[in-house]
Formats: structure tokens, sequence, C-alpha cells
């Protein structure tokens, strides 16, 4: 028996026989062609396009038998991006113009894609990144007419161990045949944990050199809850693993049991529990966890996707689609939240020295009319389908949400006079998540019709902490009180003035913070991915007075440690 410690990817317990998968590493041919050969590296670049775009064909249409249309959505969106002519102009000309070979132009153009996606701020739009690597490899095997990477062939009760997998490879695993994965890169953030939490399949990443260690058919038992991996396991700690599993089942079971019930405290404080998506593809989660609602739209993905801005027309249809498919549900979408850290090619942005603090979010749309005004056109209009709200990023005075509903108001007018259906009453709210705009909550309260707090950014600018520096990543704590006080001053404020006050950060899924929630008295708690039904059952078991205790308590403690020990004596 030998054990090793990894991350956390993906929660649950898995145990079987690891099966090990190692994928062909493509050649890049970096010589300089001769104008001779510009045509023939042409034609096998768009070769290797048709027998890519098959193969994703292929994988979608089994994986949408076998799993369901949401795990087969991402060879479509890869089919989609294989397609787009900005992808086939830019490697065209990399060929004809450098002089470089198709392997060496796939490879440079979507490196420079991915290494863009992977320095944006949004952790979604991060996530994106791996996609458009996964499209690289597949292109380079093709090119070098390798066989495409296949997880078909793992045996029934696998465990899977792989130095890493593309996001299209995660989508192929079987829930019904593999048990769980092991890798040895990868981080909690990546687009394979997330698909891994997704898939409901137990992960461990991060684990080193376990490609050396493992052999192919040897027990291995993983937990995706604490980051162990334990390779043939005793019979003593096998037994302790399987008795957790099924204390994990049941709990489980527990959740199905609240499955389209509110959530509920003991002494009867109800909440509306909302999710956060980022496309249309993720609206499954909605159905899957029994979403009262979407708390957070992102709209930067149709932003992102081109060199250019996105028509009225093309943003209507996604935004009246999602409404639509809410049947009435409350869908909040957060209007474009685009900065120097994750710059569009149309809009001019200045080199800035710390994009996070620059020209980003609200402050842009004055100065990019048709960009913005095409936005609130389409939402206004995609309103009259479904009870679509929108709230305005990085707000800091009152000034700033009159202007944008001066907007609104001045094309709804516009509209009724083109004799287009919209809703002339579209609620118009603020994402909480500037120390500011927290501090003059009450003010703000008189003239939005909403709030969510954005706890992601909130705690960055209040910490002055840059969440994505590792030298100082644990500096960056939600639970520090000085971070809590913000939150209740903002609910208090809500509160106050009677209009409503969500959260939509990844606070809202963290079950050792929903004690603070609670006793905030938050209308609406939206909650990314699949933790919606912890959070349910965790505030089934609270007393909403107690919670209201504990957080008095807990803003007026020393530091996050302090924090912590007071939710430690919380029985939930």
């Amino acid at each position: 028996m030998k054990a090793y410690e990894g991350l956390a990817a993906s929660p649950g317990i898995a145990i079987g026989q690891a099966w090990i998968f190692r994928p062909q590493t493509p050649n890049i041919d970096t010589r300089t062609i001769s104008e001779d050969e510009v045509k023939n590296e042409y034609r096998a670049f768009r070769n290797a396009q048709a027998k890519v775009d098959a193969h994703l064909e292929g994988l979608y249409n089994r994986v949408l038998e076998k799993q369901g249309e949401h795990e087969a959505a991402i060879f479509e969106s890869h089919r989609e991006l294989l397609a787009d002519e900005e992808l086939d102009n830019d490697i065209q000309a990399l060929i004809r113009d450098e002089r470089k070979t198709a392997t060496a132009a796939v490879k440079e153009y979507l490196d420079q894609v991915a290494e863009t996606m992977r320095n944006l701020e949004d952790e979604y739009l991060r996530e994106r990144a791996a996609e458009f690597e996964d499209l690289q490899n597949n292109l380079l095997l093709a090119l070098n007419g390798l066989p495409f990477a296949s997880l078909a062939s793992a045996p029934p009760d696998s465990i899977i161990f792989a130095e890493d997998l593309t996001p299209s490879e995660t989508a192929q695993l079987d829930p019904d045949k593999v048990r769980g994965f092991v890798l040895e890169h990868g981080g909690l953030t990546s687009h394979v944990a997330i698909l891994a939490r997704n898939l409901g399949m137990p992960a461990v990443m991060g684990v080193r050199s376990i490609m050396d260690e493992v052999t192919s058919g040897s027990t291995a038992l993983l937990d995706g809850d604490t980051g162990h991996l334990v390779l043939n396991p005793d019979e003593q700690t096998r037994n302790i693993y399987t008795n957790k599993k099924a204390q994990q089942d049941a709990q489980k079971a527990e959740y199905a049991k609240l499955h389209g019930k509110p959530a509920t405290t003991l002494d009867h404080k109800t909440f509306a529990l909302y999710s956060n998506i980022g496309s249309p593809n993720d609206l499954h989660l909605i159905d899957e966890n029994g979403s009262e609602g979407i708390g957070l739209f992102r709209s930067e993905f149709l932003f992102m996707e081109s060199k250019q801005a996105p028509s009225e027309d093309q943003q209507y249809a996604i935004y009246r689609k999602v409404a639509e498919h809410m049947k009435g549900k409350t869908v909040i979408l957060r209007l474009l939240d685009i900065g120097g850290d994750k710059p569009l090619s149309y809009l001019n942005f200045p080199k800035e020295e710390n994009p996070f603090l620059g020209w980003r979010g609200v402050r842009l749309y004055k100065d990019n009319p048709e960009v913005f005004l095409s936005q609130i056109r389409a939402a206004i209009r995609a309103a009259a389908y479904g009870d679509l709200w929108v709230m305005i990023p990085m707000v800091i005075s009152l000034e700033e949400l009159r202007w944008v509903k001066q907007q609104i108001a001045e094309q709804s007018v516009k509209l009724e006079a083109e004799g287009r259906n919209h809703n002339p009453h579209l609620k118009v709210g603020i994402m909480i998540e500037t120390p500011a705009s927290a501090l003059i909550a009450e003010q703000l309260a008189t003239e939005a019709a909403f709030f969510s707090i954005g706890t992601n950014d909130l705690t960055q600018y209040t910490l002055a902490v840059d969440r994505g520096n590792t030298k100082i990543s644990d500096l960056y704590d939600g639970l520090h009180p000085a971070v809590l006080r913000l939150m209740k001053m903002t609910c208090d404020a809500a509160h106050k003035a009677g209009i409503d006050v969500g959260i939509c950060g990844e606070m809202g899924g963290q079950l050792e913070a929903t004690p603070l929630l609670v006793g905030m008295g938050f209308n609406e708690i939206s909650i990314s991915g699949k933790m919606l039904p912890a959070v349910k059952y965790a505030i089934s078991k609270l007393q909403y007075d107690e919670c209201r205790t504990l957080l008095n308590n807990a803003i007026a403690a020393e530091d996050a440690e302090a924090v912590r020990k007071l939710l430690l004596g919380v029985k939930h």
C-alpha cells in the first residue's frame, strides 16, 4: 500500500482498477517553407480541419446518445471554433506571409489565443483557454496523421491515470464505466476539474510523478474530498473508505429529498437559490439542481468569440432563449464586464498598469455607445419573453446608475416607436463589487431595483489582494471581517429600502460561509456548479436567529481565522 497527496478537484470516493492513458505527442515542423510549398501547407491545414470536424461530430453524436446534450455540447462548441473565419484567415496568413508550416502556424495562432484567455480576470473566460489548447491538439494530431485520443476503451470500474486530460477527452468519460480519474497536472479551477464536478465524477489532480508510480490494473482508491490517493490499499483502509462512500451516498439521498422544495431554515426563513451560468450551455444546471432562477448570466462569452461585436439581433436571440427556457423565473443578466485584462480587438483599450482598477465595466460604456446600446436594446427586447433583469458592473456612484437607467429609458422609447416587442419596465440593479458601492449602498438603494454582491471582486478590492498573485493568494479570504461588514452593510441598506439583495460570487457555494449568508438575510443566493443541493441541505439545518447572532460576532472578530473558529461551532 502506498499513499499520495494531490488536489481535491471533484468530490466523492472512488475505488477501482488503474487504467493508464498516454496519448501520442504530435510533431511541430518549425522550418521556413518555400513559396512553392505554401499552397500544399494550406491544403494540409484544410484537410486537417475536415478530419477534426468529422471526429468532433462523431464524438458529439456518441456522447449525446450515452450521456445527454450538456456533456455533448463541448464538441459542438469546438466545431464552431474550428469553423471560425478568423481562425482560418489568421492561420492562412501565417503560412502565406511568414512561411510557416501548417503545424507551426496552428501552434502559434492557438497558443496566442489560449494565452490571451488565460490572462483574463473572469474565471469562466480563463477556463476557456483549455478549449483552444484542446482544438490545437486535435489539429496537430490530424496534421501528423496520428489517431485522435480516445477513452472509449477504458474498462468497467476503472480509474483513469493521465498526465492531463483535455476538455474533449474528459467529456468522453462514461460515468457508467469510469469511477474517477487522477492527473499529474491540473488545478481546482481548470476546465477539466469543472467538467469532472459537472459529471459528478471524483477526481484528484496535481499528484506529482504518479505516472511513474502506478501500474495498469492495480487497485486504486481516491478521495476527491481530501485529495488522498491510495494504491493497492490494505483491507482496513479499503473498509474505511467504503464506509465513507456509503455515508456520502446516504447524504446525496438526503439532498434528493429536498429537490423541488424551497430552501427553508428550521425557524421557517426561506431563501431563493439561483444558479450562475456563463452561457446557454449551462442551462442544464438549472433543471438538475432545482434552481429557482439565474442570479448571474455572464454576457462576456458573446463578445470574446469574434473580432467584431455581436449584433443586437445576435444578443437578443441568446438572451431570449435563456429567458424563455426559464419559464417566468428570474434571469439576471450582467451587462458587459470587460476591461484591459481581457481586451477586445474592436475596442481601443489603452495600455494600463493595473487594468483591474482601470477602464472596465460601466466605465467604458459612454466611450463605446454602439456596443453598449446594442446590448441594452437586446436585453429590453428579450425581457418581453421572461423575467429578465440587468445589473451594472463596477459601479461606484449614483451618477453611473442614473446614466445607465436613462439610456435604457431612451432606448425603450425608441423601440416603442419602431414597433418592436419589448419590456418598457426592465429592472436595473447593481453588482456590489467595489467598497465604494457598499459604503454608499443606502444612496444606491433609493434608485436601484436590486443589489447583487459579487464577493470575488469585493474581496479583492477590499483587501487590496490580486487573487491571481500566488505570492499573496493566502491573503485573499472572503471571511475577513472587513469583507463581511461591507456585505452586511449592503444587505441592511437593501432591506431598509425594500429592494431585493442577492449574492452571486463564489462564496454563495462555500458551505462554511452558508450560516453567515443566512444571517445576512439575502433574498437570493446564486451558486456556481452543482453545489446548490448541498447549500439547500445546509440551510435546512440552520436557525435564522442563531445565524444572525453568529454574523454579529463574526463582523466583530479580529480576522478570518477567528471567524472560522466561530463557524466550527455551528451545527449543520
